[in-house]
């Protein structure tokens, strides 16, 4: 017998918008969601609550399913933009790919200004039970140098 799934519909979802991210580069434009659980994720990108925002000096931790599938063409050097609702533009520079395991280790989160842009790997795997991150770091134009 068939099990029908209830699919929530956005008007009864907890979840909010906090900033808009872009990858000019590869044409890319997403709303970031509060949040990074399985609900939200499900609408698109979703910040995880226990990353610092754009504005803070730390890392600003970013989780996405297939939205984030552009990240396989990702390169050094590449430009990630985040704008907050009042209008503040913060620019990233990709500095580093790299993937880990989950089951073994943590995705950092440090005082830096950073981002780091975070999706199940492989690509076109399965998300349930997946352990493996695919993770973009970006560090923040200003503090690019130090």
């Amino acid at each position: 017998m068939r099990e029908e799934v209830k699919q929530k519909h956005w008007s009864e979802s907890s979840v909010f918008p906090v900033f808009r991210l872009t990858a000019p580069r590869h044409n890319q434009e997403f709303i970031v969601l509060e949040g990074d659980t399985e609900d939200t994720l499900l609408f698109g990108p979703g910040r995880a609550p226990n990353s610092f925002l754009p504005g803070d000096l730390g890392t600003v931790v970013i989780h996405a399913y297939r939205h984030f599938s552009f990240l396989q063409k990702i390169v050094l050097n590449d430009q990630i933009i985040l704008n907050d609702q009042l209008g503040t533009e913060y620019q990233y520079c990709v500095l580093d790919v790299s993937i880990i395991d989950l089951n073994k280790q943590q995705i950092e989160i440090a005082e830096v200004d950073e981002l780091k842009l975070v999706t199940p790997w492989p690509f076109d795997g399965a998300t349930k039970d997946n352990s493996l991150r695919y993770i973009v770091t970006a560090r923040k134009y200003e503090t690019y140098q130090d």
